[in-house]
Order: structure tokens, then sequence, then C-alpha cells
């Protein structure tokens, strides 16, 4: 029996054993692992901060829109504050994505196309542990994606009800990215465009109506509608001058990725890492140029299901602008992998499908056995949201955090570290959980520096940023300044190092109150 004679229960089997699988898999190997990351943080402390009462826009700074932290925020107060509760929806939303990639393949091409298409975006997409982490783009494009995946369902059904439940899908994506609203714009001019499935517009447009207005409703209902809208306005405002980043760049370029090369062999295996590591820039042109030719040889498994697809890969990308880096791109690689799978499958001559299948699969599995042989070498440190997997590297330096700084008491992260906040369930005493020079501007530092003279913290983990690295992570924003004088001035004279033992965790240091200061607070 082929797959496209199966029936549907039969075809829904191996994607609901795909997630089942995953979800506590990664979750042994990853759910309490301490992973270098800037953004995590950003959504657990705000969503921590929820949980005991306070308000984003109004009560902390809240960064972006709020899909993501209601989601975090629900998981908290359900499954309690630990790291894996925080890595939950991530490692969800990564399971959830594999199995709709599965799924999409096996309906639009064969059982072996949909194997080799989830065993190549799974390894790839777990290969770094750092990009496993709770971030809004991994809520808003798995939405996106189980919503696209929907409407191939519903056409199949002819079930109109599920129209609405698309829509509402849409809409979630939304109110965790908002730019992901595009590709519910893109399917309803696709259904505009046919006669026959025109009559599906309105369930679509009750569905995302009811979401966005249950939305609106809880924010006035909390007094912070308000302030989300000042935050989208102060976002379209301040992100766009430091973020910027081209598309298909990386962090310090792909030059670092093949500097001191010592011979022909060692060269060709960089060049090997290069190009998996662009993947997620490849695979949007890639796939729309196979797409192109599927359906100019009408070798199209569906045309009118292609083409929203295919539709939908650029309005995907545009959501990543202005950062297109790959790291960003990476967050909406699914439908790319699933349709450059599906679209070689039906172009390709089929003594070469194997090789074409097989090795992004070996690559993907050698490049994925990273997160699980690391995993073996990590050393486990205790803290207050569970018992902390850490890289033997900076193993000692977290330990020694974890001893002298106690639940409870008062830290405050600069510049931008602000899952520190969480692991040590510490209390910011500013509304700020990072404070980025180049976007926030000198009213938030002079902000930020009220509000920890007014209530200076026991501790500061600190960082002094240089321009290098400034412009490292940020290489267009040249023109911006890279500190807050000011703040850090006032950070070096009331703090000073801790010594004996010290904690360098990758350039962050733990520092005290000065010892006079200290004891005239007492």
């Amino acid at each position: 029996m082929t797959p496209s004679e199966e029936s549907h229960p039969a075809r829904a089997t191996i994607p609901i054993c795909i997630f089942a699988v995953l979800v506590p898999l990664l979750l042994y190997f990853h759910g309490q692992r301490r992973v270098l990351t800037n953004d995590e943080g950003i959504i657990l402390d705000a969503a921590q901060r929820m949980v005991r009462g306070q308000r984003p826009y109004i009560d902390f700074f809240g960064y972006m829109s709020p899909g993501s932290y209601w989601l975090q925020a629900l998981v908290f107060q359900i499954g309690g504050i630990a790291l894996w509760t925080g890595r939950l929806i991530v490692i969800a939303d990564l399971a959830l994505q594999s199995a709709l990639v599965f799924w999409l393949a096996d309906r639009l091409a064969t059982r072996k196309t949909a194997i080799a298409a989830f065993l190549a975006f799974t390894g790839f997409q777990i290969a770094e542990p750092a990009f496993l982490t709770a971030a809004h783009r991994w809520d808003s494009a798995t939405f996106a994606l189980a919503a696209l995946a929907l409407a191939v369902w519903a056409l199949d059904h002819g079930a109109r009800w599920s129209w609405c439940a698309v829509g509402a899908l849409f809409a979630m994506a939304a109110w965790c990215t908002p730019s992901v609203a595009l590709v519910g714009v893109v399917t309803a001019l696709w259904l505009l465009l046919s006669r026959e499935r025109r009559t599906h517009l309105l369930g679509l447009a009750l569905g995302a109506a009811a979401v966005f207005v249950a939305g609106i409703a809880v924010l006035a209902a909390t007094g912070s509608l308000g302030g989300f809208l000042d935050q989208m306005l102060w976002l379209s405002h301040n992100y766009t001058a430091v973020n910027v980043m081209p598309y298909g760049s990386i962090i310090g370029g792909y030059g670092a990725l093949l500097e001191d090369t010592d011979g022909a062999l060692e060269l060709t295996i960089r060049v090997i890492l290069v190009m998996c590591v662009a993947l997620p820039a490849i695979l949007p042109p890639l796939s729309l140029l196979c797409g192109g030719i599927c359906l100019w040889r009408r070798h199209a498994p569906d045309r009118a299901l292609l083409l929203l697809l295919l539709a939908s890969v650029p309005a995907l990308v545009f959501t990543t602008f202005p950062r297109a880096d790959v790291g960003h791109l990476a967050f909406i690689a699914a439908l790319p992998y699933a349709l450059t799978a599906i679209c070689l499958s039906r172009i390709l001559p089929q003594r070469l499908a194997p090789f074409f299948g097989l090795t992004p699969v070996l690559l993907a599995g050698l490049l994925s056995s990273h997160l699980f042989l690391t995993w073996s070498s990590t050393r486990q440190v205790p803290s207050p949201v569970g018992p902390l997997r850490v890289e033997p590297n900076v193993a000692e330096a977290v330990g020694n955090l974890m001893a002298r700084v106690h639940r409870g008491d008062s830290m405050f992260v600069y510049p931008y570290i602000p899952v520190d906040y969480f692991l040590t369930q510490t209390r910011n005493p500013t509304t700020y959980s990072y404070l980025a020079p180049g976007m926030m501007k000198e009213e938030d530092e002079m902000t930020a520096l009220g509000q920890l003279r007014q209530d200076p913290p026991q501790w500061l983990l600190y960082m002094k940023l240089t321009r290098a690295e400034y412009l490292r992570v940020f290489p267009n924003a040249t023109g911006l300044n890279w500190r807050f004088e000011a703040l850090e001035d006032w950070l070096q004279q009331h703090y000073e190092r801790v010594e004996n033992p010290t904690a360098d965790i990758r350039g962050y240091v733990l520092w005290k109150r000065n010892a006079a200061e200290s004891a005239s607070a007492r």
C-alpha cells in the first residue's frame, strides 16, 4: 500500500509516535542542561514574574508580544518552576515540527521521502544545544506550520469547521511573533483565488478574530493593553538599527569557520560543515526552485496544495527580517526541509535519489550526536531550579555562583544574560530583564540606574563588553554606542569582584556590594 492509498488515521500514527518519543527523549538529555544563550531568559524571567503576579509592559519591561509569555507562565503554573518546565514548550515545538515535516512529506511524496526529511530536519535542528531553548520564534513557527498542515488536512477531509482552527492557529502564531500573521494572509489569498475554496474564508477569519479578540481582552483586563501598544511602537523604532543582518549571515562570519585550515582534507571537512551551518539559508530558495520545476514539469503531487506551501516559504522568510541570519532562519526551516524533500523526490532521477536522501541524513545524524555525546561529559550542579547539567569547563564557576548566591537574594545581571535570574531564582530590582546598549536608549539606562540606586542589589553578574565583541554580534551597529557609561560607572564604584572562589562564567563575573556600603545598609 502506498502512502497516498493509506487511510488518514494510518498516516497519522507515525507522526504521533515521533512526537511521543522525541518529547521525553529530549527532556531527559536537554531538560536540565545549562547552555550559554542570551535570549532564553527573556521568556523564562518574564513568565516567572507573571506567575508572581506582575504584569508585562506595566510591572516589568516586556520586550515582545505576549503570546510566548502567556504560554510559559501557564506551564509554570501547572508544572512548577524548574528548568525542564522552561524547556518543555520548545521541546514540544521541535517534536511537533518534526512530526509535521514527516506528515507533509508522507502526504505529498512517499514514506521513504518522509523518513529522510524527518531525520535530516530533526538531526540538524538539535545539533546545537543552545538553539533548543525558549524563544518566541520557536512558538510562532510551530503554530504557523501546524496551521498549514491543518489546512492540508482540511482540504483532504472537506471539514469546514477546521478552518476556524486554522485561523486560530495563525492568530496564536501572531501573538508570539506579529509578523508571522503574513503567512495567514497568504493562506487567505490562496483561498480567495479559488471559487471552490473561497467558502472557507469565513471560518479562517472567525477563528483568527476569536483568538485576536481574546488576547486583546486579556491585556485590557489586566491593564496592560496600553503598555503593549507602546512596546510595539518602541520595537518599531528601536529594534532595526541594531539588529540588521544580511540574509544567511552568521555571527562572526563564515570566514571564521575556514581559518587556519591544515591541508585539503580539513578544508573539505570545514566546507561541508559550513554548508550544514548554512542550510537554513540554502533551503528556502532551493525549495522554491525545486517546487517551480515540479509545477513546470507537472510533477506536482497536488498542485493547489504545493502552491500554498511554496507561497508560505517567502512569507516565513520575510518574518525573520531585519535579522535574517542563519540562526533566525533556522526557526522557520521546517517547511523548506519538507518541501525540498518532497520536490526533489519528484524531479530527481531514481538512481540519484538514494544519494540525495542518505547524505543529509548521515550528516544530520553525525552532527546531532553532539547533543548526546557531550551530555555524558556534563557535570551535575545543584540549583534552585533543579540539578543542572553543566559543561565541565564552566561547572566549577557555576557551582561557585550557586554556592554564593541564594534563592531570594537580589542580583543585577549586565548587560545581557537574563536566564541567570531564573537559574539562581534571584530578585532583579529593576524592571529590565536585560539592558542591550544600542537597542535600549539613554532613557532606559537612566530608569534602570534610578531603580538600582533606590534598591541596590546584593550581587552583580557583570561582563565588561568590548566594542569588538559588540560588533561581532551586531555587525551593522557601528554607529551606536556599545556601552551605558553612567550605569557602568555606578556599578564599578559600588561593587567589587568576588574572589576566592571566583565565579567567571564565560566573561560574566560575580561581583558583590562594597563592604562599607553593605555595612551601612545594615
